[in-house]
């Protein structure tokens, strides 16, 4: 049995990740901030433990004494500092392994998007002397729930990718393959490329939703400056946010994430969840 931390326990990965750690009996830990979440980790068997990334002063010494470390934090405009930084902690305590979620966006030459800062802290978990495994999803399934809302109050999905594919990966196959990094031999080091087995656009997406759905979902996506435009005022995120989630898919417009890899099978042993089967399982999310 080993000892986790993980960061952003409550988050889509880490909370599948603790899942995944705590049903091959391993100790776990999540680091919050927020009194609430601590009582739900406490109910589902995750010890919690109290700090804020940003205030390293007050964590750094409840992060000593693990066998690893699950290294991820939200999205925020200093996250590369943020991390850069506790990276710094983490080599201070001698943490023995640190698996860091960064973006398939980070792996492009040069990097885009959200993976300008994740490669700025690779590159800092990279020199720091620890020994690391980097993760490196491509587009989540699960972001598709985020336009549950417009499909079942619009039938359709509006988004600047164009005809660009994507190799989306789910969430669930990211936290097998960063469980199996924490606690097997053999990652450390290692940077794997997560996806799922077949890149899909969006109309590809609409075209199993009208066939599951029994209703005729369509796809639009409008000129790049229009999103630009509109999407904080659409989605309620700050326009920093907004403008780096348009960037993502328009490097995905140009096929930047259409390459499948087979990491997620070579790693866990089993092949990755599939795309029909994501929309099935949450297709109440997307009815009427």
């Amino acid at each position: 049995m080993s000892k986790i931390l993980v960061f952003t326990a409550t988050g889509q990965v880490g909370s599948a990740l603790c899942g995944e750690l705590l049903a091959r009996g391993h100790e776990v830990s999540g680091v919050t901030r927020s009194d609430a979440a601590a009582g739900r980790l406490i109910q589902r068997g995750i010890t919690p433990v109290a700090g804020d990334i940003r205030n390293l002063d007050e964590l750094g010494p409840r992060l000593a004494g693990f066998d690893a470390v699950f290294l991820a934090s939200s999205d925020a405009q200093d996250q590369d500092r943020t991390e850069a930084a506790l990276i710094k902690c983490l080599r201070d305590h001698r943490t023995p392994h640190v698996v860091k979620l960064s973006a398939q966006s980070a792996g492009l030459n040069p990097p885009v998007s959200f993976g300008i800062q994740h490669r700025t802290v690779e590159l800092a978990l990279e020199q720091s002397g620890l020994a690391f495994t980097i993760l490196r999803p491509t587009f989540f399934q699960q972001s598709l729930l985020l336009m549950s809302g417009d499909v079942a109050k619009k039938k359709a999905i509006t988004a600047p990718m164009g005809k660009g594919r994507a190799a989306m990966v789910d969430v669930r196959d990211i936290a097998a393959v960063a469980a199996q990094c924490l606690t097997g031999p053999g990652h450390a080091g290692r940077t794997y490329t997560l996806t799922g087995p077949q890149a899909h656009g969006f109309a590809d997406v609409t075209e199993k939703l009208t066939a599951l759905l029994g209703l005729k979902i369509g796809y639009m996506s409008p000129p790049v400056p229009i999103a630009r435009l509109v999407m904080p005022f659409l989605t309620g995120m700050p326009r920093w946010k907004t403008s780096l989630l348009v960037d993502l898919m328009v490097a995905i417009r140009h096929g930047a994430q259409q390459q499948v890899t087979t990491d997620v099978a070579d790693v866990t042993g089993r092949e990755p969840r599939t795309l029909h089967a994501f929309l099935k399982e949450h297709l109440e999310s997307f009815q009427p």
